[in-house]
């Protein structure tokens, strides 16, 4: 186990899902966790967990998409324990539709929870890393952004193709204050995510093509994601910046069908 003790993280979109499984492999690794999305209820299950396990969590609703929502996310994290050491951008949105019916309004929303949300979050959270020349930014992405790419989703895709640029730019910029920038490219999740964007019938099918199209044979889980962000979030990465990680069972269908 990896030792965050003494750490203060921040995870987004940490009411579910892979964001839920990251909260809690950080407060069992000794973090105090802010745990931030936009509905309550997910916020404070979440941080009951933690709770009853000892360890120490707030719940903070906000959305990732407005810059003064973040900021005072940020600033309440700081006015609750004292510091941010680890940032995780996670809060995701996906639309399934061909290019060409995809309205303005969702290609917008997509790219402003994928994108937006990620440039927000990094801004917010270096402001204080560079006053402590210490930090840990770690992006979800996608192995879409490696190239497994499905029909309809070609806002998620542009969003995940960014934000591995966007980490890449940021690491440049932040490594010379002590800020270690990387990505995660998860392979497909069952998260709820993936059943909210498409029909229970489409996403077991999606689940199903991708565990069919892995090396190991398996569908992967929100926990074999949140093992990988606590090693980047730990010492034992800090030769490690402007880097996509991927933890995707070894995909074999990348650009393939």
């Amino acid at each position: 186990m990896k030792d965050l003790k003494d750490k203060v993280a921040i995870v987004t979109g940490g009411g579910t899902g892979i964001g839920r499984a990251i909260a809690l492999e950080y407060a069992d690794a000794g973090a105090r966790v802010a745990v931030c999305s936009r509905k309550l209820e997910n916020l404070e299950s979440v941080c009951q967990e933690i709770k009853a396990k000892g360890g120490e969590a707030i719940a903070i609703t906000m959305d990732v998409r407005y810059m003064d929502q973040v900021d005072d996310m940020v600033k309440k994290v700081i006015d609750t324990f004292g510091k941010v050491d680890i940032m995780v951008n996670n809060s995701g949105s996906g639309y399934m539709t061909p290019i060409l019916e995809m309205s303005e309004e969702n290609w917008d929303m997509v790219l402003d929870t994928n994108l937006k949300g990620v440039l927000f979050g990094t801004q917010a959270a270096a402001r204080y890393m560079i006053q402590q020349r210490y930090g840990k930014i770690i992006n979800i992405s996608s192995t879409c952004a490696l190239g497994a790419i499905s029909i309809g989703q070609s806002a998620y895709v542009a969003s995940k193709f960014a934000v591995v640029g966007f980490t890449k730019a940021s690491a440049r910029e932040l490594g010379p204050y002590g800020i270690n920038v990387n990505a995660i490219a998860p392979g497909r999740i069952p998260t709820p995510m993936v059943y909210e964007s498409m029909t229970k019938e489409e996403a077991e099918a999606f689940l199903d093509e991708g565990k069919r199209s892995t090396t190991v044979e398996r569908t992967g889980t929100p926990e074999d994601i949140a093992h990988l962000a606590l090693f980047l979030a730990s010492d034992d990465s800090s030769f490690i910046s402007a880097e996509l990680i991927a933890s995707n069972g070894g995909r074999t269908n990348l650009m393939g069908r």
